[in-house]
């Protein structure tokens, strides 16, 4: 599936890749901040060069990953031939990859068993407790969903150092579980987006492509119904379902979107943001989120869906 040394191999071609510039570091001053109404933990990371760097649709008909450059790609065959594991060419955080299906596959199509077996093997592989390295995979389906490409493509990159997220809080002492009609995902009231994350089981051994797949079906169920429930009021939604999956070791989330940018802030979000993962492109939008952290919860339900924790969802037939 994947080669035992495979953290090994990214860092080579990751400092290979930065010493030959054929990969393009983001620098940026990042601050650790604490939302006060809601607990969320951010990190926010202040990147001004890439204010000029080309938004989605600039390129429309240049696919970068039918043909990677072979500088950037870190093992050509992973599960059979499946995928690619590629470099991120322009990374805010280091050793940044990409597992990228080898056939074109639409980034709107569902994860796959196999996708999400293989997404949680790396991050088996990634993680470090002795050096204290945890890593997060994510994938940004459908056009609200702050996806920069139509190539199938999940990104796995490294947590800051003893960051919490959101969903670590959330899962905290808990056991894993399947929702089911009188079991409803977690999700935290104090924030007012809506998200929905499960535990995965603690031990490795117990975790296949059955559960990983039931869990996220049952997730992205629930997401689902936001956009059969706003129908009538936002009708354009009704098509797009565009989604984010989040998943370390331990936890699995799945928030649906409703828009990638934040007129409020003027800046947009991936999954990263729904993690507490702040990028920001301008020194106004920096300023306002230093003196109101809350902001980022605001822009974040901009983006999303209203927080539905303690009501019962009762149609989950997609």
């Amino acid at each position: 599936m994947l080669p035992e040394n495979v953290a090994d191999l990214i860092s080579k071609k990751y400092e290979e890749a930065v010493n030959n510039g054929h990969l393009c570091f983001t620098e940026s001053t990042t601050k650790k901040l604490k939302d006060a109404n809601s607990g969320m933990n951010y990190v926010v990371s202040y990147a001004p060069s890439l204010a000029s760097k080309p938004e989605r649709g600039d390129q429309p008909d240049k696919n970068p990953f039918a043909e990677p450059e072979p500088e950037l790609t870190v093992v050509e065959n992973v599960a059979d031939g499946e995928y690619k594991l590629l470099l991120n060419k322009f990374p805010i955080v280091p050793e940044h990859t990409l597992l990228v299906t080898n056939t074109f596959k639409d980034q709107k199509s569902p994860l796959s068993p196999l996708d999400l077996m293989t997404a949680y093997n790396l991050l088996l592989k990634l993680d470090d407790e002795d050096e204290n390295k945890r890593h997060m995979m994510i994938y940004n389906s459908g056009p609200s969903s702050g996806s920069s490409q139509d190539h199938k493509h999940l990104q796995t990159l490294r947590l800051p150092q003893n960051f919490v997220t959101l969903q670590d809080r959330i899962c905290a002492g808990k056991s894993h579980f399947l929702p089911d009609f009188k079991t409803e995902p977690l999700q935290d009231d104090k924030v007012s987006f809506a998200h929905f994350v499960l535990p995965l089981p603690e031990s490795e051994e117990d975790v296949n492509e059955d559960l990983l797949a039931m869990c996220y079906v049952s997730l992205v169920q629930r997401a689902f119904t936001f956009f059969q429930d706003w129908a009538g009021e936002k009708p354009e939604l009704a098509n797009s379902r565009g989604y984010n999956v989040l998943m370390t070791k331990n936890w699995i989330c799945v928030v649906p979107r409703s828009s990638t940018r934040a007129k409020s802030l003027q800046i947009g979000f991936n999954a990263t943001g729904y993690a507490g993962l702040i990028l920001v492109k301008t020194q106004e939008a920096y300023d306002q989120i230093l003196q109101l952290p809350h902001k980022i919860d605001e822009a974040l339900l901009e983006c999303g869906f209203p927080n539905s924790a303690g009501k019962k969802q009762t149609e989950y037939n997609y």
